[in-house]
């Protein structure tokens, strides 16, 4: 037994080779250690020296190399090395390599190593040599190296790794006692160090000739968990704004020069609906055969027969713009700030302190060329006040006119999904309304308040799916979709009964009186679910070019759904892309850059830039809570600046110690169940079949409502803006107010790893 407390050994003591010594004060150790007691009142005197370690040939050390004389010092966990120890190349030489090292003269064949062979993540064994070795309380020799105070380049890492996992400053200073991390304080240093660097970096790409872009929203953080608060106390939430930096995927710094994009801007056309807002042929055909792929996708994915078609090149979908294989945008966060931008002045506020006094660009550097931003709507249109307040100013900068405003894509969705569930809703009594057919899927929360977006968007695309296998069912010319199965059809066959079902069973019925309701209602909802599908699927598969082809008709349909602000934002960007950013291959910039792929893997999945900053401020969040710092603002925008190579670090630090591989994310998991419930439901209520006196309450047809709409008064309104905000005056129409509902969706954090 030991008496007294000891600093831990990276080596595990045995008896039989380190027998007990008596020191004066009568404390007992093993002979490598002195009491903690006694090492506080030595304060590190010159003539400490070490006990001998046993030899390197004794059973319980022979994997020790014989430069391993480590001698813990007496202030702290960290070790003391001799001059010579400190300079041989060990302690500079990779991890990797001094495990194979280790492995090959020791034997020591079971370390885990960065690799794919199942030794990699095997637990520790004893071999024939080591049958006295107690493995459990033993470091390999790379670690014991590492642990140096004179060499950080191990324990640095993995403290942030500890850090980054959530591990509370409790356990981080037994880790550190353990020898296996640094002080939580050190932590702290390290994270704003690696902040500090993240900023230069950003400086860097901001500078980069080719130009860069931007993109920032707001966030909300909790300052307490308690419900009364102190008086004169902050805030219990408080608000911010995060801003992210890109490096811009072919870049042109001939099409970023701002004059050109500003002489176009004075002198655009006003947009015309037949020229401009409706499809062209090309953009049509695209979008009818990518539409036509959904229907033969459904009929392979929920029938076995059918699987082997999935596959087979002419029933894929058309590529228009896709991100090339491998692919991974480079993305430099920057702190996040106090101010809020849900205003104009907190919008120009950020601007000053994201482009200005963080990225150190003078107005003179920023007048020059365009910055490409793609947002969320709300604050679109706050920059676009921006622009209008500012119209007089000084310089390009302080007038915003540097900023040319893209739309982001996963709000886009969002508000899509809003506006649909929000024309097909009904009742629960109605068949064939959303509604019904959430109660059908044991889904009914979907029709409530506050659905989730992630579970409503399954949902929808669930009931898609259903109606369109019975509709399979009715066009194959079969008893059922086994025995169609049996006649072997060719590919082309098969998408000759697509072209049947996108002609008779979804496009909708364009008569002033409909013979059947609830079959009008249902070729709608089939109709502009397609649109839904369509839309996400383009963006999780990186092809900007497929959304692009939808976007007149994504403008019809937000108008008749009655979300005018969603329709102008979409007008503005058709009229950029149109008139403002052709000619100097501005246009061709933005959409190469509409999409990302955060992750470089050739199945990763597209996503719009806006969701990027989502899950960046998801991370934050997280990491922020599970530190209990909440009253510390300097350290968020810490933690926000060196959130990418926190992940980082984490990823490649579990991959290098042989950790099994924890994502994030969701996996699929099978609903064929619930798409053939609605299929069934839509068999027995003759939903695809035109009856005669069936009645109802019709649902708009959102696309004949919004053309409409659009050719009477919101086209006009919109051109008559565009050129007042030019001269600086902002007026209020009623097209500035939806006649929908506020979007009331919750929005779950879901990463791709």
């Amino acid at each position: 037994m030991y008496s007294g407390n000891y600093l831990p050994t990276s080596f595990a003591s045995d008896s039989a080779h380190n027998p007990p010594v008596a020191l004066p004060n009568g404390a007992v150790t093993d002979g490598r250690h002195l009491p903690l007691a006694e090492k506080r009142s030595h304060k590190r005197k010159a003539q400490a020296v070490p006990p001998p370690l046993p030899q390197p040939n004794t059973p319980s050390n022979s994997f020790i190399p014989s430069n391993y004389d480590v001698f813990w010092s007496k202030s702290s966990s960290r070790s003391t090395l001799s001059r010579s120890q400190s300079q041989n190349s060990v302690f500079s030489r990779p991890i990797d390599e001094l495990i194979s090292e280790t492995r090959e003269k020791f034997k020591y064949s079971d370390f885990p190593v960065p690799s794919n062979s199942s030794q990699a993540s095997s637990p520790l064994r004893r071999t024939q040599s080591q049958s006295n070795f107690d493995s459990s309380n033993q470091l390999p020799p790379p670690f014991a190296s590492r642990r140096s105070q004179q060499c950080s380049d191990f324990a640095g890492p993995l403290t942030l790794f500890w850090w980054k996992n959530g591990c509370s400053r409790e356990t981080i200073e037994v880790l550190q006692n353990l020898g296996l991390a640094k002080s939580f304080d050190s932590a702290l240093a390290m994270v704003e160090s690696v902040a500090n660097y993240c900023i230069e970096d950003a400086r860097m790409a901001a500078r980069d000739p080719g130009g860069f872009m931007a993109n920032w929203d707001n966030i909300n953080i909790s300052t307490s968990d308690f419900v009364e608060q102190r008086s004169g106390g902050p805030a219990k939430v408080r608000s911010g704004t995060y801003a992210i930096v890109y490096r811009l995927r072919n870049p042109n710094p001939r099409a970023m020069a701002l004059a050109p994009l500003l002489a176009r801007a004075e002198t655009a056309p006003d947009l015309d609906f037949n020229l401009d807002v409706c499809p062209t042929l090309i953009q049509s055909i695209s979008s009818y055969s990518n539409f036509r792929a959904y229907v033969v996708r459904v009929l392979c994915r929920y029938t076995k027969e059918f699987k082997e078609y999935a596959e087979h090149p002419a029933l894929q979908h058309t590529p228009r713009r896709p991100l090339p294989d491998g692919y991974k945008t480079i993305q430099f966060p920057v702190r996040i700030s106090s101010i809020e931008e849900n205003s104009i002045a907190g919008n120009l506020a950020v601007h000053e302190d994201v482009f200005v006094a963080q990225l150190q660009l003078s107005h003179a550097e920023l007048s020059k060329n365009a910055i490409l931003s793609i947002n969320d709507q709300a604050t679109q249109a706050l920059n676009r006040g921006c622009k209008g307040i500012r119209a007089f100013d000084l310089n390009p900068f302080t007038r915003a006119q540097v900023f040319q405003l893209g739309i982001g894509l996963f709000h886009l969705c969002l508000n899509l999904v809003w506006a649909v569930l929000h024309s097909h809703r009904g009742h629960e009594a109605t068949e064939g309304s959303l509604s019904y057919f959430f109660v059908i899927l044991e889904k009914t929360r979907l029709g409530g308040k506050h659905p989730d977006y992630h579970s409503l968007l399954a949902a929808l695309m669930q009931i898609l799916d259903g109606l369109l296998l019975d509709a399979w069912r009715l066009e194959c010319g079969a008893t059922n979709l086994s025995a169609f199965a049996a006649t072997r059809p060719t590919p082309e066959e098969i998408l000759v009964i697509a072209d049947r079902i996108l002609s008779d069973r979804v496009k909708p019925e364009r008569l002033t009186s409909p013979v059947d309701v609830i079959n009008g209602n249902t070729r709608k909802l089939i109709h502009d679910l397609l649109h839904v599908a369509e839309v996400t699927r383009a963006v999780a598969a990186g092809d900007f070019g497929r959304v692009e082809d939808l976007l007149g008709n994504l403008a019809m349909i937000f108008r008749g759904a009655g979300s005018k602000n969603y329709c102008t934002e979409i007008l503005y960007f058709m009229h950029n892309l149109k008139y403002v950013w052709k000619g100097d291959g501005f246009d061709e910039l933005v959409r190469d850059n509409m999409v990302f792929k955060m992750n470089a893997g050739r199945d990763s999945k597209g996503q719009g830039v806006d969701m990027n900053i989502e899950q960046n401020i998801g991370k934050i969040k997280e990491l922020f809570a599970a530190k209990g710092v909440y009253g510390s603002w300097d350290r968020l925008a810490n933690i926000s600046a060196a959130i990418d190579v926190l992940g980082s670090v984490k990823t490649n630090m579990a991959a290098s110690m042989g950790a099994s591989y924890n994502g994030i994310g969701h996996k699929d998991v099978d609903t064929s169940d619930l798409v053939w419930r609605v299929a069934s439901k839509a068999r027995e209520l003759k939903l695809n079949v035109a009856q005669k006196n069936r009645e109802g309450k019709p649902t708009p047809d959102l696309l004949v409502v919004g053309e409409t709409v659009l050719k009477s008064s919101t086209l006009s309104t919109f051109n008559k803006k565009r050129r007042e905000l030019l001269k600086g005056i902002i007026s209020v129409t009623e097209e500035d107010t939806d006649d929908i509902p506020t979007l009331d969706i919750l929005v779950t954090d879901e990463q791709e790893q």
